[in-house]
Order: C-alpha cells, then sequence, then structure tokens
C-alpha cells in the first residue's frame, strides 16, 4: 500500500498546484489538496487495502486448493497435501500457518477458512469433510469444486484486466481537461486573468476540482468492487 499512498499524495499535491495555477487562490488550492488526501485517507484507502487483500486471497487459495486436492490424490495423505497446500510464496499464510503446528491437520484446514473468507474455501471444506466420511477418489468428489476455482481465477484475471483498461482511459480523459485548462491558462494569459477578477470564475474552477475528486471516488468504488464471493466469518 506504500505505492498505493504516495501516487495518491502527490496526485492530491498535484491537484493542490495546479488548483493554485488555474485560480490563484492558495485558499481554493489548500482546500483541494485536504479535502483530498481526507477523502483518501478516510474512504478510498481502506477500499484499496480491502481490493488488494481479495486478489491475494483469492489468488493464495486457488493455489492452496488445488496444490492441496491433487496432493492428497496421490499421496492419499492429509498431512503431506496441507504441507504442499501452504507451500506458498505468501507472508501473510506463511504468518498464519506457523502457529497451527499443534492442531490435527483437519482443524489447521478449518482454522483457514478465517483467513482466506471466500465462499469457494468453503465447498471445499465441504468436500473434505464428504471425502473424510465416505471416501472415494477426492479428484472425482473435487472435480465441480477445481473446475470453479479455475472459473474464478479467469473471472478475477479478466475482470483486472477491465479494470485497468477503464482506469486508463479514464486516466487520459482527465488529464486532456486539466491539458485545456491550463491551454486557456497560458495561451490567452491576458484574458484569462480578466476572467479571474469576476467573483463568479475562480469558483467555479474550484466546483470543477471538487467534481474532479467526486469522479475519483466513483471509479475508485467501481474499481475495487470485484464480483468474487466471499464468505461470512463464523
Amino acid at each position: 500500500m506504500k505505492k498505493i499512498d504516495l501516487v495518491f499524495m502527490f496526485l492530491g499535491i498535484f491537484l493542490g498546484i495546479l488548483c493554485y495555477i488555474s485560480t490563484k487562490n492558495l485558499i481554493f488550492s489548500i482546500i483541494i489538496l485536504v479535502i483530498f488526501v481526507a477523502d483518501y485517507f478516510i474512504l478510498m484507502r481502506k477500499k484499496f487495502i480491502h481490493y488488494f487483500g481479495l486478489i491475494e486471497r483469492v489468488h493464495t487459495s486457488y493455489h492452496f486448493i488445488n496444490s492441496f486436492i491433487i496432493s492428497l490424490s496421490v499421496k492419499d495423505s492429509l498431512e503431506d497435501a496441507y504441507q504442499n497446500g501452504i507451500r506458498i510464496n505468501n507472508a501473510r499464510l506463511n504468518a498464519e500457518t506457523k502457529e497451527l503446528n499443534e492442531m490435527a491437520v483437519l482443524d489447521r484446514v478449518r482454522y483457514l477458512y478465517g483467513f482466506f473468507n471466500l465462499s469457494i474455501y468453503k465447498v471445499f471444506l465441504n468436500v473434505l469433510d464428504l471425502y473424510q466420511d465416505q471416501g472415494g477418489n477426492i479428484l472425482n468428489m473435487a472435480d465441480n469444486l477445481l473446475r470453479e476455482c479455475t472459473r474464478t481465477e479467469k473471472t478475477l484475471s479478466d475482470t483486472l484486466s477491465i479494470g485497468y483498461k477503464h482506469l486508463t482511459e479514464f486516466t487520459i480523459l482527465w488529464l486532456m481537461s486539466f491539458a485545456i485548462l491550463l491551454f486557456m491558462r497560458f495561451s490567452i494569459e491576458e484574458f484569462y486573468m480578466m476572467m479571474l477578477k469576476s467573483p463568479f470564475v475562480a469558483p467555479l474552477i474550484f466546483v470543477f476540482f471538487i467534481i474532479c475528486i467526486g469522479s475519483i471516488n466513483l471509479f475508485v468504488n467501481s474499481f475495487t468492487n470485484l464480483t468474487i464471493k466471499e464468505g461470512s466469518k463464523e
């Protein structure tokens, strides 16, 4: 999140400076900077934390479930299947499983539901319970689950691709708007400065920046809204 924080801090400073250049009003520019930074840390940052956390949990659960089931089908050992499942380069999962060594294997697997908190993991636990009760071929029993895991992973990949495409389009549109504003400011400077003497022009430009902040907020809401079914922590 440090990189995202820096990007949005830079963006807030950029909007504040641009507001000052456009309005020659220091108070307006400071208000824009404060509103944007406060909006980011109070609202938008939480959405990014959940967004990146959900992506991480989906990817990690996909590898865990696939590795666990394939290993169980080959070695028929829950312990080996579990160890293969957690053999993922994920610091949060490693920290979560570090303290679980004293628990029984199935208890460890069930405990991780609180970490993943995904409906697909709940289905995995149901399949595992069925396997424990009835036995049989775990690959056949988990066939639909593995297909759903693959579908979820692909859906996430497609959603991210579309989201970043929309991010590019959104950025270009606002950069063009700012470019037009700067063009007016410097290409017709004398006329522009005369306009600023009007009591309405600077406040209207200020409102333009408020609208920009609002649109960024709406875009972040849309961008971070992933259609992945999460579980419910019990």
